[in-house]
């Protein structure tokens, strides 16, 4: 099986027990908590999972799972009556969101 570049160089990363360790704290500060945005709706996880068309069980995985899809996090902020914003900050720049908005539709 043919190795790609990306992968070898991942692998050559990761050997290095320092960029492993870097890794982790940053997995760290990345966290979201997701469940704290279900505790401003009001909402219990049973609610939320019948507005998304899943179950309550899915709603807990996602409220614990350390790295979200952004399409699955906005469906569950939706499902809140929220909508969600993702912005990237600079020093002495103003906010850029990246998320795109919706297609307008023409009449």
């Amino acid at each position: 099986m043919r190795t790609s570049k990306f992968r070898q160089m991942r692998a050559e990363l990761l050997a290095d027990p320092e960029f492993r360790e870097e890794v982790a704290r940053e997995r760290l500060l990345m966290q979201l908590d997701v469940a704290a945005a279900r505790a401003v709706s009001g909402l219990t996880q049973t609610a939320v999972a019948r507005q998304m068309g899943g179950t309550q069980e899915n709603v807990s995985r996602i409220e614990h799972q350390g790295d979200v899809l952004v399409s699955t996090l906005q469906e569950f902020v939706r499902a809140q009556g929220g909508q969600l914003e993702i912005n990237a900050v600079f020093p002495g720049k103003p906010p850029v969101s990246l998320l795109k908005p919706p297609p307008t539709s023409n009449p």
